[in-house]
């Protein structure tokens, strides 16, 4: 203070007091307008956090409700809780998969009502002018809200009562997108249409309790600031100050937290309008490698190439139209090594100010994924070729060649080659090449001998082993020395051996190159094993085709051989049968006409001996007949047609009309099936079968018998039954030629019926058996093809 000054301070000593009384006076309506700002900041405070809760509630609604929106809905299991949406008037609301699960199509709003009630978002409101669902329908206050927004408000924010407390009420708009026509499009809507809106409604009850604890503190302070003002204007401005900063401070920490509490694990980038970063979290500078301070003085463009400054202005016009942008993006760190991620950019607007909220998901493993699925899309489309290539191939080369083909143009290899064992000088000799830089085989040395220098490779280690050997990087292992100043040219970084095999012995191996080094991965190892697997199956496929043909040779020259013979044999029978005739018909002539002369002269015992002759006489005519019919059976069948079995077992049965007759017989026939056949041969079976279950009828009852016919195992199966004696047990083949199981004199016949049964049905490609009880018939089985 000057000397000048003096005077005026001594005489001023009232006037100082009325100062600083008045001083006082206007520190204290300072400090109490100070609370009173602060106090009623800290209440708009809570009403403002309110509403961000709200507003955070509700576009993470509209968000869910558009990702629902855009896929057309969901499709889930109906069951007590969710039911079909009977307000879903659009086809194939309820599908069956192919493994017969019921699902039901689920709309945005279904869907959204559904979380909110469970809990699992905030609970609100969906409302519209026009519901499908009269539950949609708006209350008063929604009525008013969606009359604002339909007048271009983009949100409706009120402070309500609430069951007769404070609360705030947050809503938004829901417009007409392409996919929402599909169940709306009928209520007159177009795209861009205010469809309606969600409102949630936030109680203050939890915010005022939080401003009343910061108003008590507050009081304290400012009684401590009013106690100390009179020590220091200074130190009070900066202790307000330095209360207000942190005020200030707290409240965008509270707000950060509550935006992004949900994807604490995502990192997070808040972006100002002009593209400078505002806020990060620890994900986020962990995931480029910077740290906080460092990413706070970046502009956007400087972390995403994709956004440069001059395309900033546009991307924000674009987020303030839609709210929510995803795209994919390569963001570049601070190594300089980029990273392919998908972001997903959200407007959020705070205290007039304006930001790009943006969570990032990093892609690389994703697009690792990718790439690696790729690679063994085309190893599986190289496997498939390569069974077509087995199927098609007539010898070993042209196989081989097809393989190094489709190793190239699907399995997209550098370069593939097979090399075979020369077994006397052990070397692993090309025989089919492909791909880029095939001159690398000009001149190549490679053994399978463990003593070479050119027999430690892939290729020779495999040959020994028998197993795929492996060079993932072909520069950084010995054993490929031979050939790496050779490779180097034609750019090949790594390589496999997989062994070919025939007859179990490894014969040669498949080779193949990648520029790529650590190319040959598990999986792809493990399909290229089954593909060298499926061409040593081929390898001895083909052997035993050629064996098969040279085998298939001998038995046809031997059949040809065969059927001469069996020929002549067959033609043999026929005539000598045939030859047989004439002589016997002598001998009976000749022995009844000695009988009609000689008349009764002939004493008792030489009339019964020419008895005896005739009738062996005729016994071998019989047997003579018998014999050509049997031989007669294998010249016939060589033209089947289709025919009735119905009308066969009738022609049988009136060759057999008089001995049905005379023994009373009853047949029963079922319904028999059309066949591929000869219907006289056929014919001739059901005559043999129902002839001789008319011969062994039971003496104490009259014959029965039931024909009828089922399909079995891909053939038609007849019976015959009869209610006859029977067959006892016996060890003989009662369907050999000339089989005989009772004395002549008893059952008449020669024992050739049954065997000509069997040679037909043979023919005909079945079988034929009996089974039978004795002394209660009998069943006779066979089958002919369907």
């Amino acid at each position: 203070m000057t000397s000048a000054a003096q005077p005026n301070a001594a005489i001023s000593v009232l006037s100082f007091r009325r100062l600083m009384v008045g001083s006082a006076a206007l520190w204290t309506a300072a400090v109490l307008l100070s609370f009173w700002m602060a106090a009623e900041n800290e209440r708009q405070q809570a009403v403002r956090l309110a509403v961000q809760e709200a507003r955070t509630s509700v576009q993470t609604d509209i968000g869910f409700r558009h990702w629902v929106a855009s896929h057309g809905g969901v499709y889930v299991a109906p069951d007590a809780q969710t039911s079909p949406n009977p307000y879903l008037n659009v086809p194939d609301r309820d599908v069956v998969t192919t493994n017969g699960k019921h699902l039901t199509l689920m709309n945005p709003a279904y869907v959204l009502r559904q979380l909110m009630q469970s809990g699992f978002v905030a609970k609100g409101r969906i409302t519209s002018m026009k519901p499908l669902n009269p539950e949609n329908a708006p209350d008063e206050w929604e009525h008013q809200a969606l009359l604002l927004l339909e007048q271009g408000e983009t949100e409706v924010t009120e402070k309500v009562l609430s069951n007769g407390k404070a609360a705030v009420r947050v809503m938004a708009p829901i417009r007409v997108e392409q996919s929402c026509l599909t169940c709306h499009g009928d209520q007159g809507y177009k795209v861009g249409d205010l469809r309606g809106g969600i409102d949630v409604t936030i109680p203050l009850e939890k915010s005022n309790e939080i401003a009343s604890t910061e108003i008590k503190r507050l009081a304290l302070n400012h009684a401590i600031f009013w106690a100390l003002v009179m020590s220091g204007i200074g130190l009070m401005w900066g202790i307000g100050k330095s209360h207000i900063r942190k005020h200030e401070l707290l409240t965008i920490r509270h707000l950060i937290t509550q935006f992004s509490r949900d994807r604490a694990e995502e990192p997070v980038y808040w972006i100002n309008e002009s593209g400078l970063i505002s806020y990060v979290n620890d994900s986020a500078c962990s995931l480029l490698g910077y740290d906080e301070r460092e990413m706070l003085n970046l502009h956007a463009s400087e972390l995403n190439p994709d956004h440069p400054r001059e395309k900033w202005a546009e991307h924000w016009r674009s987020l303030k139209e839609e709210r929510f942008l995803r795209f994919d993006a390569t963001l570049k760190r601070k190594d300089g090594s980029t990273l392919p991620v998908e972001i997903s950019a959200n407007y959020l607007s705070h205290e007039g100010q304006e930001f790009d909220v943006a969570f990032v998901r990093d892609m690389s493993s994703h697009k690792e994924a990718t790439v690696k699925i790729a690679h063994l899309t085309d190893i599986y489309a190289a496997l498939s070729q390569t069974n077509k290539a087995i199927i098609r191939s007539k010898s070993r080369q042209e196989l081989f060649d097809a393989i190094v083909r489709i190793s190239v143009d699907f399995g997209h290899f550098r370069m593939a080659w097979i090399g075979v064992v020369d077994d006397a000088s052990r070397a692993i000799v090309p025989v089919a090449w492909a791909g880029e830089g095939i001159a690398y085989l000009d001149g190549l040395k490679v053994s399978a001998d463990a003593d070479s220098p050119y027999g430690q490779g892939p290729s020779g280690q495999c040959i020994r082993a028998g197993e795929h050997r492996v060079a993932e990087n072909f520069f950084g292992t010995q054993i490929t020395a031979p050939w790496q100043k050779r490779a180097a040219f034609f750019n090949f970084n790594s390589s496999a051996a997989f062994p070919l095999k025939n007859q179990g012995k490894t014969i040669g191996t498949l080779s193949l190159y990648s520029d790529v080094p650590e190319f040959f991965t598990d999986d792809l190892i493990e399909l290229l094993t089954e593909m060298t697997d499926e061409i040593s199956f081929a390898l001895d496929r083909m052997d035993l085709e050629a064996s098969h043909r040279q085998h298939e040779a001998e038995q046809k020259e031997l059949v040809e051989r065969l059927m001469a013979s069996n020929t002549e044999l067959e033609r043999f029978a026929y005539v000598a049968s045939h030859d047989l005739q004439e002589p016997l018909r002598t001998i009976v002539s000749f022995a009844q006409l000695l009988d009609r002369h000689l008349g009764d002269k002939l004493p008792p015992e030489d009339r019964e001996n020419f008895e005896f002759v005739v009738g062996a006489a005729k016994r071998m005519g019989l047997l003579i007949n018998d014999l050509l019919a049997f031989s007669r059976v294998s010249a016939k069948g060589v033209s089947f047609s289709r025919i009735s079995l119905t009308a066969a077992c009738s022609a049988a049965q009136d060759n057999l009309r008089e001995v049905i007759s005379q023994n009373h017989a009853e047949i029963t026939v079922g319904q028999l099936p059309e066949v591929i056949g000869d219907d006289v041969q056929l014919m001739q079976v059901f005559q043999n079968l129902v002839g001789n279950a008319v011969k062994f009828r039971h003496p104490d009852r009259k014959p029965q018998i039931s024909i009828d016919a089922e399909q079995k195992d891909g053939k038609w199966q007849i019976a015959v039954r009869d209610n006859g004696i029977g067959i006892a047990d016996t060890t003989q083949d009662i369907f050999e030629i000339f089989r005989r199981l009772h004395a002549g004199n008893q059952y008449p016949g020669s024992g050739v019926g049954l065997a000509i049964c069997k040679r037909i049905i043979t023919q005909h490609g079945g079988q034929i058996w009996v089974e039978s009880e004795p002394g209660h018939g009998a069943t006779f089985r066979f089958t002919v093809p369907v």
